[in-house]
């Protein structure tokens, strides 16, 4: 993603359906779960914010890659 281009909340929520396969009950889980990447902070607080939402980007794509657990 471009450094100049914020990440939407649809966006956001594709990625978190390919990586949780459409599984609501496992994205809503992760979302309300504190994450040491992400500060301690639960993901769906991220969600507001456009730069917050690159971070969130950022750790699902390191997800997607097999980066982090």
């Amino acid at each position: 993603m471009q450094n100049n281009q914020t990440c939407s909340v649809l966006h956001l929520e594709h990625e978190l359906n390919v990586i949780f396969n459409n599984d609501t009950v496992q994205i809503n889980e992760w979302l309300d779960t504190p994450i040491p990447r992400l500060d301690g902070l639960c993901p769906r607080s991220l969600l507001v914010i456009g730069e917050q939402r690159e971070k969130l980007f950022q750790v699902l794509q390191e997800m997607k890659l097999g980066d982090i657990a």
